[in-house]
């Protein structure tokens, strides 16, 4: 039916007006429902727009073969969030490049900012830059010239400078954006500003900055109603009780994200919160409920996405921890192997910190079954790797998994020397990432053994010699105590 009414309206020349018309409905729908997509009532606009879903794409796709490059841009900077919300992986990708192709006639902060929302979408769900990377940096500039010291409004044009800095290796400039951000006339990027500020300090080691920005977002999330913000801050908080090893804390922040995000009706992360669950838990012992969380988010996870993406990476990851504490080597290394096929696929250095904790757990894997060969190279990977690229975290767990290699039962050099050296070295990751990770399945036990060898004295000298040592330092002594 709906064929024969396109061919008689084509015939009587009307086709042309009429999806003009559709169009120009369905883009008035998606910029007015976009600004409440941050508010108390995002739930409901959410449903909303998932239920005129296939109406709004034909809508888009209609513009980009008319080449209307402004109508175009308006869709993708209405539906940016939305996509962020919904965590659809794929289309939204494809239809984002689509547009980027496109020539606007006109120049404008609205039509920057929309060309900032389609870079960062046509990165993917995980912002990939290096492919529109020059894109992404035109619209930056195009908006920071119009603008005059306004500030962008919609959230994931919000993300493009700081995520460009961090692309370009200039983290600290993303502070200054941050601070910048601040001054911002809109409420809810003022809220989201300590959220990304402390998660970018984490990044950089700076941890005792983290907690104070990450309470003041989850307040200001709270005050507007907003669920999702509320949700992505109660995350943080979580690993953050997870690396103190305070998993009651953990497990509360995290079953009150879960129920904010099932508030929403539809949001793609509920899996990271499940999978999150399932790794406290794996630390906490509780073997049989991290499984069933788990298992809850690779469902959630097959649904959303057919193929494997960040999130099923991660969870393969979170399966290699459970295989590790039920013992079963072979099926951690199966676990580690699959999340590290998929991310030697990404051409972007944003996955290395990933590829580093894959390498090193993979290298445990090989010293708990006895092959120092294998676990050297491995752990030799995962340092090369983790000190190419700028996620602090990451590169203080190999530094951690290093540790442990030095404490092997068949080190040549003595226990002494090896619990001095894995205490010097346990010191340099705690600097690095500016905490010792209680919530590490290796470091503690590391740590214990290391001071039942020394004393309490020995062990604690040894530690602060490694904290005093400076990143390139602490890099250069890990290497050497994997070569030997």
């Amino acid at each position: 039916m709906r064929a024969y009414g396109l061919d008689r309206l084509a015939e009587a020349g009307e086709d042309d007006r009429i999806r003009d018309a559709f169009a120009a409905h369905y883009l008035n729908l998606a910029e007015t429902t976009e600004p409440r997509l941050r508010g108390p009532e995002q739930g409901r606009w959410l449903r909303e727009l998932a239920a005129e879903q296939d109406n709004l794409y034909a809508a888009l796709r209609w513009a980009i073969t008319r080449r209307d490059a402004e109508t175009a841009l308006r869709f993708v900077r209405a539906l940016g969030w939305y996509w962020v919300l919904r965590g659809q992986p794929g289309e939204p990708e494809t239809l984002a490049r689509d547009v980027l192709e496109l020539e606007p006639r006109e120049h404008s902060t609205l039509i920057a900012e929309a060309r900032m929302v389609c870079a960062m979408t046509a990165a993917g769900p995980s912002w990939e830059l290096d492919s529109v990377q020059p894109a992404l940096r035109a619209a930056v500039d195009d908006f920071t010239r119009l603008a005059h010291g306004q500030t962008p409004s919609n959230p994931v044009a919000a993300m493009a400078e700081p995520m460009l800095a961090l692309s370009e290796r200039d983290p600290e400039r993303a502070f200054a954006v941050f601070d910048r951000y601040m001054t911002s006339s809109d409420p809810w990027v003022r809220a989201a500003v300590p959220l990304l500020r402390g998660s970018f300090s984490r990044m950089l080691g700076r941890i005792d900055w983290v907690e104070p920005d990450y309470r003041a977002s989850l307040t200001a999330f709270r005050a507007l109603g907003e669920g999702w913000g509320a949700a992505s801050v109660l995350i943080q908080l979580a690993e953050l009780g997870q690396l103190r090893g305070d998993y009651a804390t953990a497990i509360t922040a995290l079953e009150e994200a879960g129920s904010a995000a099932a508030g929403l009706g539809a949001w793609g992360e509920v899996s990271y919160i499940d999978g999150l669950l399932a790794s406290v838990r794996i630390r906490m012992g509780d073997l049989d409920r991290a499984r069933e969380n788990l298992e809850q988010a690779e469902r959630a996870e097959s649904e959303r996405s057919v193929s494997l993406n960040d999130i099923g990476a991660w969870l393969a990851l979170v399966r290699a921890d459970l295989h590790w504490q039920q013992g079963d080597m072979a099926a951690a290394a199966d676990s580690c192997a699959k999340a590290l096929a998929w991310v030697e696929a990404r051409q972007s250095p944003w996955w290395d910190g990933m590829r580093a904790q894959l390498q090193a757990k993979l290298g445990m894997v090989a010293l708990r079954e006895g092959d120092e060969t294998r676990c050297r190279e491995l752990l030799a990977a995962a340092l090369h790797t983790a000190a190419d690229w700028l996620e602090l975290p990451a590169l203080a767990a190999v530094i951690d998994a290093v540790a442990v290699f030095v404490l092997r039962p068949f080190g040549p050099a003595g226990p002494r020397h090896g619990a001095a050296l894995a205490a010097t070295l346990l010191g340099a990751a705690h600097t690095i990432r500016g905490a010792f990770d209680e919530g590490s399945l290796d470091a503690p036990g590391a740590r214990d053994a290391a001071r039942g060898v020394l004393g309490s004295a020995g062990f604690d000298a040894a530690y602060e010699r490694g904290r005093a040592l400076g990143r390139d330092e602490a890099i250069a002594a890990a290497e050497g105590a994997v070569a030997g």
